[in-house]
């Protein structure tokens, strides 16, 4: 009877990564043990909870974003008029550190990031220019004159949602050009994606 040759199902087994993709392996610094191991607690817990899916690509979702951006928080003064000389950035340097995250996206799970258009100028006067990026909640009740991300029969948009007793109205904010409000009513196909609540323009 033979002996030789490889039997099925032996072998090392493959293990399943808990984040759904490839893993690969690292040292690190013992000092930095615990920070990473909670931020691949926090990431596989985050992963695990987001069910909430949009149905446009153009949408981001923010919980797939996690890693911490801790930025050094310089609290010194800046001269916005007249030059008259400037103290050392080493004089009021301070040790805090400045998480964007924490800043910007306050509803992880139902938040989502949406590039306007390049040449989309509709909402500069309230500080939305084109290119800007976009951090939306889906999960923020809507309320008059707030900042939505909408899909107008199939068109995404951002708008300024105005509520009456005559209706609603979605409003661009760009007095130079005076864009037409939208008008909503019932023949109109209108899905509110969230409300905007802050925008990040690039220089």
């Amino acid at each position: 009877m033979s002996h030789g040759g490889k039997r099925p199902n032996t072998g090392p087994k493959k293990s399943v990564s808990p984040y759904g993709e490839p893993t690969f392996l690292v040292r690190m610094p013992l000092s930095t043990q615990p920070k990473v191991i909670s931020f691949l607690d926090e990431y596989k817990k985050r992963l695990s909870s987001h069910s909430l899916k949009p149905p446009y690509p153009d949408l981001i979702p923010a919980g797939n974003f996690l890693p911490v951006l801790e930025l050094p928080l310089y609290m010194g003064k800046v001269s916005a008029g007249r030059t008259t000389g400037f103290a050392s950035p080493a004089q009021d340097y301070e040790q805090e550190r400045l998480d964007l995250n924490k800043k910007l996206v306050k509803n992880p799970t139902a938040t989502y990031f949406y590039y306007v258009g390049k040449t989309d100028d509709s909402m500069i006067d309230v500080g939305i220019l084109p290119g800007a990026l976009l951090i939306v909640d889906r999960s923020r009740n809507r309320k008059n004159k707030d900042k939505v991300l909408i899909v107008v029969d199939g068109e995404v948009m951002v708008k300024q949602l105005h509520i009456d007793a005559n209706g609603i109205e979605l409003r661009s904010r760009n007095k130079a050009k005076n864009y037409p409000p939208i008008i909503w009513d019932e023949g109109m196909q209108i899905e509110f994606e969230g409300v905007v609540l802050n925008a990040v323009n690039f220089l």
